[in-house]
């Protein structure tokens, strides 16, 4: 989930500071943009069509070969794509093209083709249209003088366009493709404004005809299928990225780092800042810092709008830079960004040593990787190695490191970030110096990329992709000797150093020092790194590689799946050999990010993009810098992330984060119920701050949300985890913070038996629903087997009381229970129906009745209960609480004590080590079931599931908070709560009463539990003003204050009662008990 981000989102003005000279409003009115998109999806179906048609051994093979297909699919839409840049640059004025004849004119822009397609005879099958066009678009590739085109390709591993440069599409397919483009779609004869189009279409264009599949139809006919493909923008987990969140995220970063430079240095300091984004898709980030850079240097010179077109020019050139790992996202941000700067009579701006194509992830970060040599975890096993070649590389690689020393280097390091520094400084007034200083860099780089260094590095890389199988040629995998002696100016192996280094690109290895030498090694970083980077698990998905390559296996499931793949190996070796060559590259690319050393604080369990570019960041972003980047909240909240979250907030880095909810959604391919954050990093003295569950970037300014916490204080709230608590409001935090000053948390596993003084352990339900359901029995089944009903059991017709092992018991959801009442719901009304999640509830009269139970669906053996507790037979009761939340639900925590039977994986079961007839552990019972307990609880759980590591960690009061006046004020109003049928005799007979039933009287229930609720308060050190805020914030608060509480339980008793009747019950105990 989201991304290198492959649409260019485009920047508003931040909202009051008015549209001033440059501002480029480039939010496109839907219907135009959609029509485009349409337009685009046309053109390269009529363009496919004319491939095919003129190539009928091309249509033969895409039937047989989904790669060929797939090959031309993205031949066409890279067309496509600059066809709607040169369009562009045309209207703009930008391109010079010959003007005299005809015949001239038919070898000039795609303007004239456009104009010509609005009537065009059907029947013309010359090609000189598409010639033209091939000859235009090879110029991209290529150095042009006469027509002023920059040098196109997305760095060397640019695909080209191999088929299409020798198709002979028919002027009639041509110019109709063109019409649809040019035209779009219910546009009638209305040209498109190219003039006018915004820089990010072209990202919009692509990223959204990314999800068509090409097939060839029966007739032969080229199609684009919207379901099956998509696996491009999956697996790089591109989002289109709204305006709003750009430009929120761009307060926090670029801002602050702007206004410092301007008071040091004015509008040269301010391009004297190094931007980032390192993965940048099609630019959309790089855009808005481009803009709002120029806006300020603009101001800073003089404010008219050919000021700030050369102030745009200047900061896309010297402080802009950009990284991705795919050639097109590349060309696209390119595009964008010379779209944005372009100025007739002016060249296109350099950018080849500002965007560069590579994996930010995969390569050597710092030089000191280097000098400590190959990690030994580069030659663990993967997919496909044999150990026995593993551990054999293993062994040569210690004794390199033991016997050889790293050769000096610095020097040269140094000298390589000056020769940048000198070669960016060239001026690019003319098209002339543009293409000398194309000329430099290119020189440089070839000469930078052969270089010892540079192959040192990509033997580095190589250590951990080159594959370790049994018929691997030996003395081809390399180890530190090879790393070493090439720093040495000793050439490795041959094959050793041909095959790291074809294998380390290949790849897309990126190595930061010597790609971006003069800022790493001169600057010691970036001055603002930004974006929003992918949320993709960094593993290879079948489903999404095999969608387009082979359709028939995408569509299969699980195992299936697996054994058309195995199949393959014999059927379609090739096909087979580039997957395992693909999923080994992903298991090797997981090994660097948890070998290398690169990734200390994110690398860890099952490995996601995000958390890792999160790290590189925070890693890239110079110490005064700012550093921000949208990812999924996990990485605050989850304890996967956990010990990165510490970093920032022991080296006090975190500066802001900003939890949204995608309600809105910003992202339309999540589910709204995700929940993503703005992190910005930087060097902060103070607390971080933080704000919770916004659903629109305006919020970020109620200050009613914002909430600062120390990392004192969230090892206080979170002492296992170290995560961050989420709150909706200042006064959730401050209230919750407090509570913590009063109480412990339940348990603190680092302190060990003395940080578990309930001596609790936790389980997951008895019996798992999915995997025990062989062991379940439902009313028919029982009955077909000569069992008959004895109450709530079943027994054996035949041999009833024979013995424990010939009964049945209920098997219990956490859905019939609620709070001191386990019959709160069951399956009596549905008749033998499973029926969908909501249970009817037990009516008043059911209740009433101490001999009633409730009916489960099925039923386990006793025998089978006594062996998952562990042969405990002393339990007269279970306790526990329902692992999943609803918004629907009254409270978040939700618990009971049931009789001992079966429970199901939905229902966490709390054990006691001892047993109930420890009276204090009434008091457990009472506290976990109170108001307070739960207004923290609901704080802390963020997701719908609540897991052990949250509720280990709530406030909850020891058995040393209970003297005797505590006991015997808990005891007797739990037991009356809990003890309203005879199933659950036998806890009360532990919990020291001997008598019958108590009954079920509303009125008097609901006062004891008020009781308990305010006894509570006052044990959190509650004040009553307090009190009145975790009953209702908008009391206290008024009605706009951004929290709730109990929502749903004020709303339920307004329609039963006719008034809030806890808050008035609750009140008043606290009132009575002062």
């Amino acid at each position: 989930m989201p991304s290198p981000s492959m649409i260019a989102t485009e920047v508003q003005p931040p909202e009051g500071r008015g549209v001033t000279a440059g501002d480029e409003q480039d939010e496109v009115a839907p219907q135009p943009r959609n029509c485009l998109r349409e337009g685009a999806r046309n053109a390269i179906i009529i363009l496919g069509q004319g491939v095919l048609d003129a190539d009928p051994a091309l249509r033969a093979q895409g039937r047989e070969d989904n790669l060929v297909l797939s090959a031309l699919f993205d031949e066409l839409l890279r067309t496509v794509c600059r066809l709607v840049f040169l369009a562009c640059l045309e209207a703009r004025g930008l391109l010079v093209f010959p003007t005299g004849t005809e015949k001239d004119r038919r070898h000039a822009g795609i303007l004239y083709w456009l104009e010509r397609s609005t009537s065009f005879d059907a029947s013309d099958m010359e090609h000189d249209g598409w010639d033209s066009m091939i000859t235009l678009l090879e110029e991209l590739e290529t150095e042009n003088a006469q027509h002023g085109l920059p040098a196109l390709g997305g760095g060397p591993s640019s695909e080209g366009m191999a088929i299409l440069k020798t198709a002979r599409i028919a002027n009639s397919r041509f110019l109709s493709a063109l019409h649809n483009l040019g035209f779009g779609v219910a546009k009638g004869d209305v040209l498109t404004d190219w003039k006018s189009l915004k820089s990010g279409e072209l990202g919009t264009i692509y990223e959204s005809l990314l999800e068509l599949r090409p097939y060839i139809g029966a007739d032969g006919s080229f199609g684009l299928d919207g379901e099956g493909r998509g696996g491009d923008r999956r697996i790089s987990g591109s989002y289109y990225t709204p305006d709003s969140l750009v430009e929120a995220l761009l307060d926090s970063t670029l801002e602050p780092v702007m206004k410092r430079a301007e008071a040091a240095g004015g509008a040269e300091a301010i391009l004297a800042l190094r931007v980032i984004d390192p993965a940048c898709g099609a630019g959309h980030f790089l855009l808005g810092a481009a803009r709002r850079m120029a806006r300020r240097v603009a101001s800073l010179r003089a404010p008219d709008a050919l000021d700030f077109r050369m102030a745009l020019r200047d900061v896309v050139s010297r402080c802009i830079h950009g990284v991705d790992c795919n050639p097109m996202a590349i060309e696209l941000a390119k595009m964008a960004l010379w779209l944005e700067t372009g100025m007739p009579g002016h060249p296109l701006c350099f950018m080849d040593a500002n965007i560069r194509c590579g994996n930010a992830l995969l390569g050597i970060l710092d030089v000191a990787a280097l000098e400590k040599g190959v990690p030994d975890a580069a030659y663990r096993p993967l997919t496909g190695d044999d150990p026995a070649v593993s551990r054999h590389y293993l062994r040569l690689n210690q004794r390199a490191r033991s016997e050889m020393q790293c050769p000096g280097y610095h020097q040269s390091i140094a000298s390589v970030g000056m020769t940048l520094t000198a070669i960016r400084a060239l001026p690019e007034t003319t098209w002339e110096q543009v293409a000398c200083k194309r000329r430099r860099f290119g020189d440089w780089w070839g000469r930078m990329s052969r270089s010892a260094f540079h192959v040192a590095c990509d033997l580095y890389v190589a250590a951990f992709l080159r594959p370790r199988a049994h018929h691997t040629p030996a003395g081809v995998v390399p180890t530190t000797a090879e790393m070493w002696s090439e720093l040495a100016g000793q050439d490795a192996s041959r094959d050793c150093e041909y095959g790291a280094v074809d294998i380390a690109r290949r790849a897309h290895a990126l190595h930061w020092p010597l790609a971006f030498a003069d800022v790493m090694a001169e600057r010691g970083g970036f001055d603002v790194v930004i974006g929003n980077p992918p949320w993709e698990v960094m593993q290879l998905q079948e489903e999404e590689y095999f969608a387009a390559r082979a359709p028939e296996i995408a569509a299969l499931k699980g195992a299936a799946r697996k054994v058309a793949i195995a199949g393959l190996k014999a059927s379609r070796p090739d096909l087979f050999h580039e997957f395992a060559t693909a999923r080994r590259l992903f298991d090797a690319m997981n090994a660097f990010a948890r070998g290398s050393g690169r990734f200390p604080l994110t690398a860890r369990g099952k490995g996601n993009t995000y958390a890792l570019f999160a790290e590189l960041f925070l890693t890239l972003v110079r110490r005064d810098g700012r550093a921000g980047l949208i990812v999924p909240t996990g990485i605050a909240t989850d304890a996967m992330t956990a010990p990165f979250l510490s970093h920032l907030m022991r080296e006090r880095r975190l500066a802001q984060l900003l939890d949204f909810e995608n309600s809105a959604p910003f992202f339309t391919d999540v589910h709204r119920s995700f929940k993503f954050c703005l992190l910005t990093m930087g060097n902060e003295t103070g607390s971080a701050r933080f704000a919770c569950f916004l659903n629109d970037p305006r919020q970020a300014g109620d200050t009613r949300r914002h909430f600062r916490l120390t990392a004192e204080e969230i090892a206080r709230i979170n002492p296992d985890t170290n995560t961050m608590p989420v709150f909706r409001s200042s006064a959730d935090a401050e209230l919750t913070t407090d509570i913590y000053s009063h109480v412990p948390v339940f348990i603190n596993e680092a302190r060990g038996n003395a940080g578990n003084p309930w001596d609790i352990e936790f389980r997951q339900g008895l019996f798992n629903m999915t995997s025990d359901s062989g062991l379940f029995r439902n009313a028919l089944q029982l009955r077909a087997g000569g069992w008959r009903r004895e109450g709530t059991d079943w027994v054996h017709s035949d041999r009833a009381g024979q013995g424990d092992d010939l009964r049945y018991l209920p098997l219990y959801e956490a859905k019939m229970g609620s709070f001191y009442d386990h019959r709160h719901a069951g399956y009596g009304r549905r008749k033998g129906e499973r029926g969908h999640r909501v249970l009817p509830e037990t009516t008043q009269r059911e209740h009433c009745d101490p001999d009633f139970e409730i009916t489960p669906h099925y039923w386990v053996r006793q025998e089978d209960v006594i062996r998952k507790t562990g042969n405990r037979t002393d339990m007269s009761a279970f306790f526990g609480f329902r692992n999943i939340m609803s918004p629907t639900n009254e409270r978040t925590f939700i618990c009971n004590l049931l009789p001992p039977w079966g429970v199901g994986n939905s229902m966490t079961v709390m054990f006691p080590r001892g047993n109930w007839t420890d009276h204090k552990m009434a008091c457990l019972i009472a506290n976990l079931s109170s108001l307070p307990f739960d207004f923290v609880c609901r704080q802390k759980a963020g997701g719908v599931n609540l897991n052990f590591f949250i509720v280990r960690q709530l406030p909850v009061l020891p058995p040393s908070s209970y003297g005797s006046d505590a006991l015997e004020f808990i005891l007797p109003r739990v037991v009356e709560l809990t003890y309203a049928s005879h199933a659950m005799a036998g806890v009360a007979r532990d919990f020291g009463y001997d008598g019958g039933p108590f009954p079920w009287d509303e009125d008097r229930r609901a006062w004891l539990r008020a009781e308990l609720d305010a006894w509570y308060a006052r044990a959190y050190g509650l004040s009553r003003r307090q009190l009145e805020y975790v009953l209702d914030p908008h009391d206290v608060m008024g009605h706009d204050y951004p929290s709730q509480t109990f929502r749903v339980l004020r709303k339920n008793e307004i329609a039963a009662y006719g008034e809030y009747r806890t808050r008035r019950l609750v009140l008043a105990a606290y009132d009575q008990q002062a």
